[in-house]
């Protein structure tokens, strides 16, 4: 298990997410602590004709491998996000990229649009943590959580942050809302990264984490076994939101 982080209670995650669509590709672009992608989807107007995600900044020495299982989307119809989960499975995945191809499928076809999240995960401070999440300047939502369940506001109380999250949220916001509550989703689950120290990377390999098998493509055996964390890949944004989607090396 990972040694916890003596200066957990002071800092915050973020997560900066910017969509673009053109008339025939789509581009992806995500930025948080543990991580720096950029995908761009193209497509004919009816078909996926190539995913090319570029991965800047990783934890894993593994987690580029992981591109190879999106192939399987080649081809496929622009019918949305659906296809997408039953297509590839999250232990032969990145799940962030696998979450940028979604996101570029759902819109594919809106030419010009632009969207950008910004998602925002206190430290757990007296037992509670607030997420919120902003899609273009706008707060979708804004939640507090312990225990990983939502309790406020209070119409929401008792909702799941973890396993169930997704079933809660479809069946309770219309699909904007839906979408944004994913992203705040994902943000409080790396969020969680704060509270462990990885440093020096070279003695806390990815085997050592605890984490569930198959919860990705790098804590997926055999290659959770040769996953090895890169030294500097980890950025502090908790006073520096305007430095995500810099890709700063």
């Amino acid at each position: 298990m990972l040694p916890p982080n003596p200066d957990y209670g002071s800092g915050l995650f973020r997560r900066r997410v910017r969509l673009r669509v053109a008339a025939r590709h789509v581009t992806v672009e995500l930025e948080d602590s543990n991580h720096a992608f950029r995908l761009v989807l193209r497509h004919d107007g009816e078909r996926v004709t190539a995913i090319e995600p570029d991965y800047v900044r990783h934890p894993f020495t593994t987690c580029p491998e992981s591109e190879r299982h999106l192939a399987v989307l080649i081809g496929q119809r622009l019918d949305g996000t659906p296809f997408v989960r039953r297509m590839i499975e999250t232990r032969s995945s990145c799940t962030h990229v696998t979450d940028m191809t979604a996101l570029a499928l759902t819109h594919a076809l809106e030419d010009g649009l632009v969207r950008l999240y910004d998602i925002a995960v206190t430290d757990e401070r007296e037992g509670r943590i607030q997420a919120r999440g902003d899609c273009d300047g706008r707060t979708v939502h804004d939640w507090v959580c312990v225990g990983h369940a939502v309790v406020e506001p209070v119409a929401h109380a008792g909702q799941p942050m973890m396993r169930g999250f997704h079933a809660w949220t479809q069946a309770a916001f219309p699909a904007e809302a839906f979408e944004a509550a994913l992203m705040l989703q994902r943000g409080y689950f790396v969020a969680q990264s704060r509270r462990y120290v990885t440093e020096p990377e070279c003695e806390h390999p990815a085997i050592g984490d605890g984490l569930p098998e198959g919860v990705c493509y790098s804590y997926t055996t055999p290659v959770v076994q040769r996953a090895r964390r890169i030294a500097g890949s980890k950025r502090d944004f908790t006073d520096d939101a305007d430095g995500l989607l810099r890709f700063r090396r």
